[in-house]
C-alpha cells in the first residue's frame, strides 16, 4: 500500500490548490477607524501566496463529418459549348452542396443534368444548360395606302435576342409597294418592331386628295371603284357633290370620289366653289305614310349625309348603323326613294336597311 501511495503522490498535478491554511495564517478583520489596532500589539506578516495557474486543456480534434469530395459544374449552351469556365465545389460525402446558379446575360437557364443538392460521391458532375433569350416580337402590316385595308393578315415573328432579321415585301395581284415605314433590317431586341408596308393599285398613276366641290351636268352611272362594278343607282344632273379624291388611272383616264366606295368618271361635271343650291325647278315634295323602323347600310366606321329635302341642301350626317324611325316615303321621278326620319330631314332609302316588322 506505501507504494501505491507514493506513486499517487507522484503522478498527481503539482498544481493542486491548497485546501486548507495553517491556523496561524488565517485572515485577520483588517483595521478600521472605530477600532484601531493598538500599538502595542505587534503585526504579524502575513506570507505571499501565488495564485494556481489554470491548467491547461488541449484543443478538442475537429470533427471529421466525412470523406472529401468535389462536384465539377459545367455551364454550356446547347450545343455543349462552355459559356464560362466550370465552378469547383468542395465539401463533405453526404454533405450539403452549397452555390449559387449563374447568371449570364443573354441566356436563360433551360436545363440541369445530374443536379443534386447532396455530395454523393468523392467526386461528381453536373451540367447547367442555357439557352439564348427570345428578343421581342417583328410585327409587319400590308395595307392599301389609299384606304387603309389590310391585304393579309400581319406577320409575327421572333428571334433570339440579338439575332438578325430582313423584311421583304410580298406581292400582291393588283398592287405595287407604294411606301415603308419601319427599319426593314434590325436585331431582334427587348423591344417589340413594327413594319408597315403601304401599297398602291398597279393602274393608278397619280392620287389627289381635294376638298373640292363638282355639279354633275348629266346623270351619272356610280361605281364602286375606278374602271370598277356599276351600282343600280345614278346621280341625277344638277346635284352638287363633294370630291374627296381624284385619281388617274395608266390610260389617263380620271376619276372622283363622291364619298365612301362611290366613284364617277370625271365627265359632264363643272367644278363649284362650294354647296350651293343648284338651280332645281321648284318642286313642293310630299311623302307618303311609311311607319317603319330602319338601320343605316352605309360604309363601315363613317357617316352617310341627310338632307333637308330630296336633292336639298345638307342637314347632317348620321352614323352607319344608327336605328331610323321612319315617318314618310318619297319617290321621285327616277324612281329614287327617300325616307323621311324627321320633319325636315330625309336620306336616300339605298343608305337604309328596313328592320322586319312584327308579326301578331
Amino acid at each position: 500500500m506505501a507504494f501505491f501511495n507514493w506513486l499517487r503522490q507522484i503522478i498527481a498535478p503539482r498544481n493542486t490548490p491548497v485546501s486548507h491554511r495553517p491556523q496561524h495564517l488565517a485572515r485577520r478583520p483588517a483595521p478600521t477607524e472605530s477600532h484601531p489596532l493598538p500599538h502595542s500589539v505587534p503585526s504579524v506578516s502575513t506570507p505571499a501566496v501565488k495564485p494556481s495557474p489554470k491548467p491547461v486543456v488541449p484543443a478538442p480534434d475537429p470533427v471529421q463529418l466525412g470523406p472529401t469530395a468535389t462536384l465539377v459544374v459545367r455551364i454550356v449552351d446547347q450545343r455543349d459549348r462552355p459559356l464560362q469556365p466550370a465552378l469547383i465545389l468542395t465539401g463533405y460525402q453526404f454533405g450539403p452542396v452549397h452555390g449559387e446558379l449563374p447568371v449570364i446575360d443573354g441566356y436563360i437557364l433551360t436545363d440541369i443534368q445530374g443536379f443534386t443538392q447532396t455530395f454523393l460521391s468523392e467526386y461528381g458532375l453536373m451540367t447547367l444548360i442555357y439557352t439564348k433569350e427570345q428578343g421581342q416580337p417583328l410585327l409587319t402590316y400590308y395595307l392599301d395606302y389609299d384606304n387603309g385595308q389590310l391585304l393579309k393578315l400581319p406577320d409575327f415573328r421572333r428571334g433570339i435576342l440579338g439575332a438578325p432579321y430582313a423584311s421583304i415585301p410580298p406581292e400582291f395581284p393588283n398592287y405595287r409597294i407604294f411606301q415603308a415605314h419601319g427599319d426593314h433590317k434590325g436585331h431582334f431586341s427587348r423591344h417589340p418592331n413594327q413594319m408597315t408596308y403601304f401599297y398602291r393599285r398597279d393602274d393608278w398613276d397619280t392620287v389627289q386628295r381635294v376638298h373640292q366641290f363638282m355639279e354633275l351636268l348629266t346623270d351619272h352611272v356610280v361605281y364602286d371603284a375606278p374602271a370598277g362594278n356599276p351600282y343600280n343607282y345614278q346621280f341625277p344632273a344638277t346635284s352638287i357633290w363633294r370630291v374627296f379624291v381624284i385619281i388617274t388611272l395608266h390610260n389617263h383616264d380620271e376619276w372622283l370620289n363622291l364619298g365612301g366606295d362611290q366613284w364617277i368618271p370625271m365627265t359632264d361635271v363643272e367644278r363649284r366653289d362650294g354647296p350651293v343650291q343648284p338651280e332645281l325647278p321648284h318642286h313642293t315634295w310630299t311623302p307618303q305614310p311609311f311607319d317603319r323602323l330602319g338601320v343605316v347600310d352605309y360604309v363601315p366606321h363613317q357617316a352617310v349625309t341627310v338632307f333637308e329635302e330630296p336633292y336639298g341642301e345638307s342637314n347632317g350626317e348620321i352614323e352607319n348603323g344608327a336605328t331610323l324611325e321612319i315617318r314618310g316615303r318619297i319617290i321621285d321621278d327616277q324612281q329614287l326613294v327617300w325616307y323621311q326620319i324627321g320633319p325636315n330631314t330625309y336620306i336616300n332609302a339605298r343608305y337604309t336597311h328596313l328592320l322586319p316588322t312584327e308579326t301578331i
